[in-house]
C-alpha cells in the first residue's frame, strides 16, 4: 500500500466490495482525518483517489472479450454518497459526486470524438476503457438524479448518433446506457431520438455482426405500434 493517504484511499476504492464495504468506509474516515491533520492532504488528492480507481481491478472492454457492464459502478456511487454524507469525510469531499459525474461526461464526449477521428483515418482503434467506464457511471448517475436533465434530453444520446454512421464504440455505449438506464432516457429524451438509437442498433447488428453483443438485452421505449418497455436482443 502506498505511503500517502491518497494512495491508500485509492487502493481502498479499487478493492471495494459488498463484503468489505463498512470496513472500507471506516478506513477512509480514519485516514482522511489523519491526512488532513498530519499530512495536509489536499482535497484534489481525495478526488483523484476516487477518480483513478473508479474502474476497479479488471474492467477492460476494449480487449474485445471484456464485459461492457461495469458491475461495481453502483457500489462505487453508493460509496461516494456515503463519503459525502459522513460527518468526518463530508468537509473534505464536498461536491465529490457532481465532480465525478462532470468529469465522466467530459471524458465520454472527448473519447467519443477522438475515437471517431481515429476510425475515419482508418486507424481502427477501439475507444479506451475509460470511455466505457464513463458510460457506465453516467447511466447509474442518471438513474440517481446526478446528471443534469438537459444533458439527458439534449446531449448524451445525440452525441452518439450525430455522425454519418454508427461506430462500434457508439453502439456499445448505447447498449450500456439503455441496459442500465433505459427508463430514465425514455422519460427525458425525445421519443424520436430513442427510436433512432434503436433503428441504428438494429442495423448495426443485423446478421449477427458482433458475437459479443448479439445476446445483450436492453430496455427502452419503442414506437407506438409496438408495446412499450419491450426487451430487444441484438
Amino acid at each position: 500500500m502506498g505511503g500517502t493517504v491518497g494512495e491508500a484511499l485509492g487502493f481502498t476504492v479499487r478493492d471495494l466490495s459488498d463484503q468489505n464495504y463498512a470496513q472500507s468506509l471506516a478506513f477512509c474516515r480514519v485516514w482522511t482525518d489523519i491526512g488532513q491533520i498530519y499530512q495536509q492532504t489536499p482535497h484534489q488528492q481525495i478526488f483523484d483517489a476516487f477518480w483513478n480507481n473508479r474502474m476497479g481491478n479488471s474492467f477492460c472492454p476494449s480487449s474485445g472479450n471484456g464485459e461492457l457492464i461495469l458491475s461495481t459502478t453502483h457500489l462505487f456511487l453508493r460509496f461516494v454518497g456515503d463519503v459525502e454524507s459522513d460527518h468526518t469525510l463530508a468537509p473534505h469531499s464536498s461536491g465529490l459526486r457532481s465532480r465525478l459525474c462532470a468529469r465522466s461526461l467530459q471524458e465520454f464526449f472527448t473519447y467519443n470524438l477522438e475515437t471517431v477521428s481515429y476510425k475515419m483515418r482508418n486507424y481502427g482503434n477501439d475507444a479506451p476503457d475509460e470511455f466505457y467506464a464513463a458510460a457506465n457511471l453516467i447511466a447509474h448517475s442518471a438513474n440517481l438524479g446526478y446528471v443534469e436533465e438537459s444533458a439527458i434530453r439534449n446531449h448524451i444520446l445525440q452525441s452518439l448518433i450525430s455522425h454519418p454512421k454508427l461506430y462500434d464504440h457508439q453502439a456499445h455505449a448505447l447498449i450500456i446506457l439503455f441496459k442500465l438506464a433505459g427508463p430514465t432516457f425514455e422519460a427525458y429524451a425525445d421519443p424520436s431520438v430513442v427510436d433512432r438509437c434503436f433503428e441504428l442498433l438494429n442495423n448495426q447488428y443485423v446478421g449477427g455482426s458482433s458475437t459479443r453483443m448479439r445476446q445483450v438485452q436492453v430496455r427502452a421505449r419503442h414506437p407506438a405500434s409496438r408495446p412499450p418497455q419491450v426487451k430487444t436482443n441484438f
